[in-house]
């Protein structure tokens, strides 16, 4: 069986742990989730110290070389039929300090090979609204902040051919049901 794979992605607080959520109680045993790299290598206990090139250059790496590891895992044990990934291996692009080519070079892989690596990708930008945002202790960002890193997501991601953009909405179950359906169309 041939498993589809799905990227959330977006800027931080776009709800992809939410959806998450939503999706695998909607879906059981039809998806299987693949928890983001970064949050689980920083509440890990590795350092975070954004202002540091060296710091920034070698979490980015561990972080891509994890979501590659997760998804492969993901793909060669669960029988669901769609892989579901919070964030994908293009995301550290946007945060590499040498800007997305350097990165792509310095991963030993293009730009071109990582967006054929998921079927469909669903971007979900932050809320509009201060009231809306939550930092946390793995996104530090405030809310310009935040915009700013969803305003490059979308763009580092914009030739993938299948790619769903949610916009930032006041109330979630606005963006929940526009994923479920999109997802819905991958499910057997």
């Amino acid at each position: 069986m041939s498993k589809k794979k799905i990227v959330l992605t977006g800027g931080p607080s776009g709800g992809k742990t939410t959806a998450l959520s939503i999706l695998k109680e909607t879906f059981g045993s039809k998806i299987e989730l693949v928890q983001e790299a970064a949050t689980l290598i920083y509440s890990g206990g590795f350092p975070r110290k954004d202002g540091s090139a060296a710091h920034v250059e070698a979490a980015q790496r561990i972080i891509f070389y994890s979501v590659h590891q997760l998804e492969h895992l993901a793909e060669v044990t669960s029988n669901a039929e769609v892989i579901i990934c919070d964030r994908g291996s293009i995301d550290g692009a946007v945060y590499w300090p040498y800007g997305p080519e350097d990165f792509f070079k310095a991963m030993g892989s293009t730009l071109e090979a990582e967006l054929a690596r998921y079927d469909a990708v669903i971007h979900l930008s932050p809320p509009p609204k201060k009231d809306f945002y939550q930092s946390s202790n793995v996104r530090t960002e405030t809310l310009e902040q935040a915009l700013e890193v969803d305003a490059k997501i979308l763009k580092i991601w914009e030739k993938h051919p299948n790619r769903i953009v949610v916009p930032g909405k006041d109330h979630y179950f606005e963006k929940a049901e526009i994923i479920k359906d999109f997802v819905e169309k991958f499910i057997k």
